[in-house]
């Protein structure tokens, strides 16, 4: 029989097992690692643009929520230490000294009816409906600046077709130019006013007797 001469082949399979088996898996592979990293790659940053974008609207409705009233605001006057600061010192004031009266007088009366409204969101009651009683304390404490500076106001209330309104006395606090806020109300709120307008009112608070 005549022998047959095969010619010379590149035996692929016998290259392909002769490679060591870790370079053929990073050669295989390279591509598919590739691939999903590409797709891993878009779902984060979509994944992270989505996050961003509630994040940010979050905070745009929170901003909003957040606004107050405009009421809350009153314009007040130039203090009396703005030339020659000595923060942490505290002053008397006189209400009717202030460029509006009524118009601080209404802030106060917007943050009753606003926390009313809060424990009862069914309730229609108003700022009008809330009467801070005369006799109420307003003073102030000294701020390293403007923006720093405290106005605390003390005193009583009545709220017209309330049966129970918030108990007294009120504390309520304006930092710099800020809103009006409540601190505290009912017993124990005088605790939180600071010693040194305490001090000035000469500790006697007509507001907190028996409170």
């Amino acid at each position: 029989m005549q022998d047959v001469e095969v010619p010379a082949q590149v035996d692929i399979a016998s290259e392909r097992g002769a490679r060591p088996v870790g370079l053929l898996g990073a050669r295989e592979l390279r591509p598919v690692v590739v691939i999903v990293a590409f797709v891993v790659a878009i779902v984060l940053g979509l994944g992270i643009g989505f996050a961003t974008a509630d994040r940010d609207h979050s905070a745009g409705d929170t901003a909003t929520g957040q606004t107050p009233a405009a009421e809350l605001s009153p314009v007040q006057g130039t203090p009396s230490w703005a030339a020659t600061r000595s923060p942490g010192a505290a002053h008397q004031m006189v209400l009717n000294s202030e460029p509006n009266p009524a118009a601080l007088r209404l802030a106060l009366q917007f943050t009753v009816a606003a926390e009313i409204k809060e424990t009862d969101p069914s309730t229609t009651v108003t700022a009008a409906q809330v009467t801070v009683v005369e006799g109420m304390y307003f003073g102030a404490v000294e701020g390293v600046d403007a923006a720093q500076d405290q106005y605390w106001a003390i005193g009583r209330i009545n709220v017209a077709g309330v049966a129970s309104p918030p108990a007294d006395p009120h504390v309520w606090r304006r930092i710099g130019s800020g809103p009006w806020t409540i601190v505290s109300h009912g017993a124990g709120a005088c605790d939180s006013i600071p010693k040194a307008l305490v001090d000035v009112w000469k500790g006697s608070l007509q507001p907190c007797i028996g409170a």
